[in-house]
């Protein structure tokens, strides 16, 4: 049996590991970042609502009130889910082996299409959250681009990953399709024009998927 290394799951690790070239912009991710839309005025009032939370608490929440006071209501007005087709999960462990690297992730988030009710089976978008605590180090990017690649390797097919992570209120989207790795400017989840940007992103998966 052919010995596999533990791939650290480091953002340097990660594209030394895969040959990977990390470019700022590109045509797909600006395809994907430059949807504009409506939001409904419940929305926006709600939006405002958790921009100003984030604003004045977000730097003392952990993962998990950031995740249950922000993101969660963020998903729920982006509304990416489609029946039998797409389906949010949160904490899904993803693994491989590719080229000899053995890769284990678990996703904070992920869209995929469904296996069953609670299973996810191709996975489409991911996103990883760092909340820096005291003693702990974190590389979200180096975690969702890890994850990017299983996607990539299990999808076995020519299609673009997409990813985002999140580093306090700042947020970088990014873009895997073979070896071209984009990754965006960040947005700030304070600013009301980022936030409704993040939220005109994130509706923007489901369109990119489905075609």
């Amino acid at each position: 049996m052919q010995n596999t290394i533990k791939l650290i799951l480091d953002t340097e690790d990660v594209l030394d590991a895969f040959a990977l070239q990390r470019h700022v912009g590109g045509a797909l991710l600006d395809e994907w970042l430059g949807y504009q839309t409506e939001l409904e005025a419940s929305d926006q009032k709600l939006l405002e609502k958790k921009r100003l939370l984030l604003q004045d608490e977000g730097e003392y929440w952990n993962e998990e009130e950031l995740k249950m006071k922000f993101l969660a209501i963020l998903f729920e007005i982006a509304d990416m889910n489609v029946p039998d087709k797409i389906k949010l999960f949160y904490e899904r462990p993803l693994s491989a082996v590719i080229d000899g690297y053995e890769i284990n992730v678990v996703c904070d988030a992920m869209l995929a299409s469904p296996k069953g009710v609670g299973k996810p089976k191709k996975p489409y978008f991911f996103l990883q959250e760092f909340k820096k605590q005291k003693g702990k180090s974190q590389d979200a990017e180096g975690q969702m681009l890890a994850a990017m690649l299983v996607a990539q390797f299990e999808n076995d097919n020519q299609k673009t990953v997409y990813g985002c992570y999140i580093q306090g209120k700042y947020w970088t989207f990014a873009t895997l399709q073979d070896k071209n790795y984009c990754v965006s400017a960040s947005l700030d989840a304070t600013n009301t024009e980022h936030l409704q940007k993040i939220v005109f992103i994130l509706k923007n998966i489901k369109n990119l998927v489905l075609k």
